[in-house]
């Protein structure tokens, strides 16, 4: 048997996906010296896991009985962070209107981070239906000329919407809970079992935050890496494919009729050249990762079976509309298997890697 020279994967199975971690990280290990990952002092913040009710009433809302809520837009009041209002606005630059810098009746979530910060926090404490200008500085790295000037922007809310949602009652919950996938009869029943959901993701959301301040103590301990430079160009071509799909479907959106074009100014790049550093750096950021997760799984005996894959896929299957996870191989490639299968890998080694440091509380 010949020993694998190459971690690219464009063909594989669910079934030769565990065999696969084995042999990549004998090649990843070629690649680097592995740091110490185990022991590790991470400072974590544990105020993540406080799961109020309020919190569970957003997830309900958000989550579960959005499609029955109903929207009205309130003409008086005062706005605050995390409304949604309509406004109309107008930017100048020294007192003449600038492109794109202009709208009416237009929908924006205060705290969004949609509109530069200087507006979005201009937009909270107005009173609805009086004009505001508001003073604001385009960041210096926005991609446009409009970068680090000073601009005021008049701004009048001429709305806010409410959103009102439906009363949960012990009925609700009996017609509802077989479609939900919940045992519960009563409005308690039903809480209890929401709030286990959204203490679960919390849960993840702790894992996720301390695995990364932990990665960010290994890499910094790594020192020069030599990427294999096939998955590299395989990752550089991916990110090519999918930004000539985008250009395909919005370039004449931005006006724009060629793909290097489109890299250079969507993307905020002076050259081509400029492009193509960011997206080789943005595959060994990438590949980094997986070089360091795939090692700590194969030295650490975590592995990741076809029945786990299939049902991965399956989940997805369901939620996109697809008839099982084979329909989903034939549609987009067998490549997707691969990325399954390091997603499974990658919440196991976050699982893991979070058991093994030393924790040290805000």
């Amino acid at each position: 048997t010949e020993e694998p020279t190459s971690t690219v994967h464009k063909s594989i199975t669910a079934a030769e996906y565990d065999a696969a971690i084995t042999s990549d990280a004998a090649i990843y290990k070629k690649a680097f010296t592995m740091p110490e990952y185990k022991g590790i002092q991470v400072t974590v913040d544990k105020s993540v896991l406080n799961v109020a009710e309020s919190d569970v009433d957003d997830y309900i809302n958000k989550n579960i009985v959005s499609a029955e809520a109903t929207t009205e837009n309130v003409t008086s009041g005062v706005t605050a962070d995390g409304d949604t209002v309509i406004l109309d606005y107008s930017g100048k630059l020294d007192g003449e209107a600038f492109s794109g810098g202009t709208a009416t009746d237009t929908t924006y979530t205060i705290g969004s981070g949609n509109f530069i910060s200087d507006l979005d926090k201009g937009l909270v404490g107005l009173t609805v239906g009086q004009e505001y200008d508001i003073p604001c500085t385009f960041p210096d790295n926005y991609t446009s000329d409009l970068a680090g000037k000073s601009v005021i922007f008049t701004v009048k809310v001429t709305a806010i919407q409410k959103t009102t949602y439906p009363e949960i009652t012990d009925e609700w919950v009996v017609n509802n809970k077989e479609s939900l996938n919940l045992s519960g009869d009563t409005v308690a029943d039903f809480r209890e079992e929401v709030r286990k959901i959204v203490e679960a993701n919390a849960n993840d959301t702790y894992l996720n935050n301390t695995f990364t301040s932990a990665y960010q103590i290994i890499s910094e301990n790594i020192g020069d890496v030599n990427y294999p430079q096939d998955e590299i160009d395989s990752l550089v071509e991916v990110l090519n494919t999918n930004i000539e799909s985008e250009f395909n479907t919005y370039g004449s959106y931005y006006g724009i009729s060629d793909l290097d074009t489109y890299k250079k100014s969507v993307y905020g790049f002076d050259s081509i050249d400029a492009f193509n550093e960011y997206a080789t750096s943005s595959a060994q950021q990438y590949l980094l990762q997986k070089m360091i997760v795939t090692i700590i799984a194969a030295d650490n005996d975590i592995h990741v079976s076809e029945d786990e894959i299939n049902s991965y896929g399956n989940d997805l299957a369901q939620y996109y509309g697809y008839d099982d996870f084979n329909a989903i191989v034939d549609a987009v490639g067998s490549e997707v298997v691969s990325e399954i299968g390091y997603e499974i890998l990658y919440q196991k080694v976050v699982e893991f890697e979070c058991s093994q440091i030393t924790e040290v509380e805000q």
